[in-house]
């Protein structure tokens, strides 16, 4: 019976050690130097993501996640790609023509936009989205406990250990995009929640470092980072695990990945595979309109900016 229990307290021992190798091999594959993508490559990738965008024109206007659409048009300011700008505005014309009395999401696009306050309608909400909400109207909204002032903290997605990676992996990218929305309309100065905005954009960039696998959080985060943050902190690993993951059709996944492994051993390409055998017990993945639009937007800020009208 002792050697038995020897024998297993070793296997564990093993297997425990055997974990933490791979795990710590991960980390430094995740994180380890390389050369950064040539500026024909990021165009390329832009481009490509550009065509994804023009392909499936019909099927994203009928998106409505308005931060999406607000992605594509940072794309479009940055780089002065006239397709996007005139997407945007082929959107903006298709949601005028479909609501009722305008809400305040349209601000994501027109800060200024006049806009008619709904409460109710948020009842059900999200909230991050009420944060979204009381971002783009200066209007708290009750939580269950307090109200979407809470955001203004810097502990929200504290302790990430359970709040971030149990929980939420995007919580701290959602809570920085509602700060960002509270400048873009005019609710707050920039200088006013400069602390809390670096506080979060240290929070990613720990993150970045030690989730390695690809998949929505992290093109989220690489896309903080180089919208908000110090760009010198944002590896080239990071960007090129990016690129790498861009479908063939030149849009993205949000589905687990890791870019390195060959296409067939994508854990979201299996989970496709098992969509097709037991459609009841698994969703089908592919490229769509939430990941390709953070992926448009990553490529687009990897590019040197457009200069202003007028300027050379």
């Amino acid at each position: 019976m002792k050697k038995w229990t020897v024998r297993v307290a070793k296997a564990t021992m093993g297997l425990i050690l055997g974990l933490a190798s791979l795990m710590a091999l991960a980390l430094w594959h995740g994180n380890r130097d390389v050369a950064p993508l040539s500026l024909s490559e990021k165009q390329q990738s832009f481009q490509r993501a550009v065509g994804w965008m023009r392909a499936h024109e019909a099927q994203i206007l009928k998106e409505d996640n308005v931060a999406l659409w607000w992605f594509v048009q940072a794309a479009a300011e940055r780089t002065g790609d006239e397709y996007l700008q005139g997407l945007v505005l082929k959107y903006l014309a298709v949601a005028s023509a479909s609501e009722g009395p305008a809400g305040p999401w349209k601000r994501m696009l027109v800060p200024k936009a006049e806009v008619v306050l709904d409460i109710a309608s948020t009842r059900w909400l999200a909230p991050y989205h009420k944060f979204f909400y009381h971002a783009l109207t200066c209007v708290p909204l009750a939580l269950d406990d307090g109200d979407t002032s809470v955001f203004l903290r810097n502990d929200v997605c504290h302790p990430q250990p359970t709040q971030v990676w149990l929980k939420d992996p995007v919580c701290t990218t959602h809570q920085l995009v509602g700060v960002m929305l509270l400048q873009r309309v005019g609710c707050a100065r920039h200088e006013e929640l400069a602390a809390l905005e670096g506080d979060l954009l240290s929070d990613i960039h720990q993150q970045m470092q030690l989730d390695v696998v690809v998949k929505d959080a992290y093109f989220q985060r690489v896309l903080m980072l180089l919208w908000r943050g110090d760009r010198e902190q944002v590896r080239p690993i990071w960007l090129n695990r990016v690129v790498m993951a861009q479908q063939a059709d030149g849009g993205w996944v949000g589905g687990r990945q890791v870019p390195e492994w060959p296409h067939w051993a994508q854990p979201w390409v299996i989970r496709a595979q098992l969509a097709r055998w037991w459609p009841l017990g698994f969703e089908a993945i592919g490229a769509e309109f939430h990941a390709s639009a953070q992926g448009l937007l990553i490529t687009a800020l990897s590019l040197p900016p457009m200069p202003a009208k007028g300027q050379p």
